[in-house]
C-alpha cells in the first residue's frame, strides 16, 4: 500500500510537477538555442536566459498554486523573504569561502590573490558573457527553479529524507546535455561521456548540499550565495582544504544560518 501511494504521488498533481520542473528549465533553454552551435557565443547565452526567465515564472507559478494545500504562505516557503537577509547572504559566504580557504593560502603562496582585488579584473569579468551566466544568471535562475520551486514543493509531498537524496538527480542528470555541446567542439562520444558522468557525481554532491541549505532556512538567498560562489571557485583542492573544519562546524552547528 505504501509503494502504492508512492506511485500515485509520482503520477499525479505536485509529486509530478516538482519532479518534471528541473526537467522542464534543461528543455526550454536548449529550445530558446535551437540550433545553437556554441553555448558559450554571447547570442546563444542571451537567447539561453530567455529560456531560463520562462521556466523561472512557470515554475515559481506553478509551485505556488500547488503549495497553497500545504501551507498558507506559498511564497514564504518558497524562500522569497527579505527578513534575515543579512544572515542569508553571510552564512553562505562565510561558510563557502571557509571551505576554499586552503586554496586562497595556496594563491596566496603563487601570489595571484590579488587578482580577487583587482579593479581590471573585475571590469573585465563583468564584460564577459559567459561570466555573467556561470556566476549571477546561472545560479539564480538555476537555484530558484531547483530549490526554491522543486525542492520545497517535493519536501511537502513526499518528506525531508527523500527530498533530500532524490531532489539533486536531475539537478546532477540536467549537465548531461553538455555531452552533445563537447562533441560539437571535436570531443570524442567517450571522452564527454567520462567527463560529463564525472561532473555528475560532483553537482549531484553539490545538489545534495544545497537542498540541504533550501529545507534548513527555507531562504531562497542562501543557496543561490553558495552556488555562485561554488561557481567562481571550481571544484576544491582536497590535500589544500585547510578550512574544512571550519566548514564543518559551521554547516553542523548551524551557527549564523537565518532561521526558517
Amino acid at each position: 500500500m505504501g509503494n502504492f501511494s508512492v506511485k500515485m504521488g509520482i503520477i499525479s498533481g505536485p509529486g509530478l510537477v516538482s519532479a518534471i520542473m528541473p526537467i522542464s528549465y534543461v528543455v526550454l533553454v536548449n529550445c530558446f538555442d535551437y540550433g545553437g552551435n556554441d553555448r558559450n557565443d554571447p547570442k546563444s547565452i542571451r537567447k539561453r536566459w530567455k529560456g531560463a526567465l520562462v521556466s523561472n515564472i512557470i515554475s515559481i507559478v506553478a509551485t505556488a498554486y500547488f503549495l497553497q494545500d500545504y501551507t498558507p504562505s506559498p511564497f514564504r516557503e518558497m524562500g522569497f523573504r527579505w527578513d534575515e537577509m543579512a544572515k542569508a547572504i553571510s552564512f553562505p559566504f562565510i561558510l563557502m569561502n571557509g571551505f576554499y580557504l586552503g586554496q586562497f593560502v595556496m594563491m596566496y603562496i603563487d601570489r595571484t590573490l590579488w587578482h580577487y582585488f583587482d579593479y581590471y579584473e573585475w571590469k573585465m569579468c563583468f564584460r564577459s558573457w559567459a561570466w555573467r551566466r556561470d556566476i549571477i544568471v546561472g545560479p539564480i535562475t538555476e537555484e530558484l527553479v531547483f530549490r526554491a520551486c522543486s525542492t520545497t514543493l517535493m519536501y511537502h509531498v513526499y518528506g525531508y529524507k527523500f527530498t533530500l537524496f532524490w531532489n539533486p538527480v536531475p539537478f546532477a542528470a540536467s549537465h548531461f546535455h553538455h555531452i552533445w555541446d563537447d562533441q560539437r567542439k571535436g570531443y570524442s562520444l567517450a571522452h564527454s561521456i567520462l567527463q560529463r558522468g564525472f561532473q555528475f557525481v560532483y553537482t549531484y554532491i553539490f545538489g545534495c548540499f544545497a537542498t540541504y541549505l533550501q529545507l534548513q532556512t527555507k531562504h531562497a538567498m542562501v543557496p543561490i550565495i553558495a552556488h555562485t560562489i561554488c561557481n567562481a571557485q571550481g571544484l576544491p583542492m582536497w590535500l589544500e582544504i585547510a578550512g574544512f573544519a571550519g566548514f564543518g562546524y559551521l554547516l553542523y552547528t548551524q551557527n549564523g544560518m537565518p532561521s526558517p
